[in-house]
């Protein structure tokens, strides 16, 4: 055994054997990993120096002969070359060559608690799935899928899955009168005798105001004592004056600049005259009086005397910043005609008013009320307490509809249909639903082409309540202005109508010089405002023209009134 141990050791060089033999391990354990040439068959000195044996040193394994002399026995040895792989020649140059030509193996120790297995071949795999070159392949671009009108639309019901009776049947459902539209239009005014109290005065539930010429406009409903009815009342109140007040100075001012003399109250007054006389006021009163200040300004003392001015309303306004040589300020001359009344007589919104003294005669035909009378006093008009449990009158409403179609040559919207429900003596306290409330419908409308259908007529004339064919847009707008007289509506009610109907309605009218195009209010006008159509002032014309009734628009804020 020494000798043959001996005979290997000869073999393989004593310095490098040391490093290569380890523990032989089971077959079971051993793995094999392809490893790359060896960095000495890299350098190029080796191919220079391969038979110097002093510069370079290649490891040589035993010799083939060793071996075979052993009758099969193996003695235990710590190099990790595989059992079955034949001994190679000793020769450095032989060893060289086969390097080259066959690819070195290396067995590897592997962990204990890590199992590798080796790669088979599958027939189930096919060749275009396998990743030869080992890079990762180019990321697919997922195309996204836009929808389609087709994809995207909802899918459409079966046909006997729709019910077209709950639209088809609305005006079924509601309480309609026969509402045949008048060939003419009387206006029909009301015997003044029927609405006067016991006492000779007149009571009349206001809702609505408007200025004329500095007078105030009031109208509302008031009784006739011989049908039990409510009817429209105007109002005309005259001779409410302006309230100014003239803070005095302590000294007085000459080219803005302040003297020794003191001022008195004569002086204010002889001062104030003098710009009255000026603006050709005829009438004013001038009188002292004491006043409370309770606002902004920090050079206005809390309790002061003023000199009161009143003057009427039809004269120019003072400005507001208007300083004199006896007074440094002016206060109430951006107050209000209306506002000037109401908190005069403490009014606090519609409510009863007790009219005395009224003239019945010296108003003729100046409104579309069946009603109408003239007071010289404002003192003749008074608030009615609460303690008379008066209730608010009942109103009469029409609910109005458009249907327009676009002109394109003219660049505007034009009328073609307009639908009007009305509801008359509709107490404001009655929760009824709208359905079972007895209405009279009314419908006028024009073709949109040159004429109707055939047999449109016919159709029409099948419908609950009043159709009317007219030819033009004017005649439309005609009559539905004849009914609207008619049926003396205190409240308008539309959807969208503040914002989209009304104007259109007042722009159509004024286009085709539609004849008493006023009635849409109850005041009679003459002709149409100048700034009405031009900018945002506009908007607050359109709603004086209605002046007389309210708008109620129910797609604005859930139904506003004006």
């Amino acid at each position: 055994m020494a000798d043959l141990l001996g005979e290997v050791d000869t073999n393989i060089p004593s310095h490098r054997s040391a490093s290569r033999m380890r523990p032989v391990k089971l077959e079971s354990r051993r793995k094999t990993r392809i490893l790359s040439p060896p960095i000495s068959e890299n350098l190029p000195a080796a191919s220079k120096n391969q038979g110097n044996s002093d510069t370079f040193i290649l490891d040589t394994p035993p010799a083939q002969t060793v071996y075979d002399d052993d009758d099969g026995y193996m003695p235990a040895m710590d190099d990790d070359v595989p059992m079955s792989d034949p001994p190679l020649q000793a020769s450095p140059v032989t060893k060289a060559v086969e390097r080259k030509s066959h690819v070195a193996i290396k067995v590897e120790e592997e962990d204990d608690d890590l199992e590798v297995a080796q790669p088979i071949g599958h027939s189930g795999i096919q060749s275009t799935s396998v990743n030869m070159s080992g890079s990762r392949p180019v990321p697919k671009i997922k195309k996204t899928q836009y929808p389609t009108p087709g994809t995207s639309s909802p899918v459409r019901a079966p046909a006997n899955a729709i019910d077209a009776s709950s639209w088809n049947e609305v005006t079924s459902r509601l309480n309609v009168l026969s509402s045949p539209a008048p060939n003419s239009a009387p206006m029909g005014k009301l015997n003044p005798q029927s609405a006067l109290e016991d006492d000779g005065s007149v009571r009349m539930f206001w809702m609505d105001y408007t200025e004329i010429n500095g007078s105030l406009c009031l109208f509302g409903k008031v009784k006739d004592r011989t049908t039990g009815n409510y009817v429209s009342c105007f109002v005309k109140i005259d001779n409410i004056l302006r309230k100014l007040y003239f803070l005095p100075r302590e000294h007085r001012q000459r080219h803005g600049r302040d003297t020794s003399e003191e001022v008195e109250m004569s002086d204010v007054y002889n001062e104030v005259d003098g710009l009255m006389t000026k603006l050709r006021v005829g009438m004013h009163k001038i009188k002292p009086c004491s006043r409370k200040y309770a606002f902004e300004l920090a050079d206005i003392p809390k309790e002061a005397d003023y000199l009161k001015l009143l003057y009427p309303y039809d004269k120019a306004s003072l400005p507001a910043d208007l300083k004199g040589e006896t007074f440094s300020h002016v206060f109430g001359t951006n107050t209000a005609l209306f506002e000037q009344f109401v908190l005069w007589k403490n009014i606090m919104g519609p409510c009863w008013l007790k009219i005395e003294g009224a003239d019945f005669q010296a108003v003729n035909n100046a409104s579309w009320c069946k009603l109408e009378l003239q007071v010289s006093k404002p003192n003749l008009v008074t608030t009615i307490g609460n303690s008379d449990n008066l209730e608010a009158p009942p109103l009469t409403l029409m609910s109005i509809a458009l249907r327009t179609t676009f002109n394109p040559k003219e660049n505007k919207q034009e009328i073609l249909m307009i639908t009007a429900m009305v509801y008359e003596n509709i107490s404001l306290t009655d929760n009824t639903p709208a359905e079972k409330l007895p209405c009279k419908t009314f419908t006028v409308m024009r073709p949109n082409s040159e004429a109707f259908p055939m047999g449109f007529k016919a159709e029409a004339d099948k419908h609950k309540g009043t159709i009317r064919l007219e030819k033009t847009e004017q005649n439309l707008l005609s009559l539905f202005m004849a009914v609207l007289q008619k049926d003396d509506p205190d409240v308008l009610v539309g959807h969208r109508l503040d914002d989209i109907d009304y104007s259109i309605l007042l722009n159509r009218m004024r286009e085709r010089k539609t004849p008493g195009w006023h009635r849409i209010g109850r005041l009679r006008r003459s002709e149409w405002p100048k700034n009405i159509g031009k900018g945002g002032g506009s908007f607050f014309v359109e709603r004086q023209l209605a002046a007389g009734r309210l708008l109620c628009d129910l797609g604005n804020d859930l139904g506003k009134v004006r």
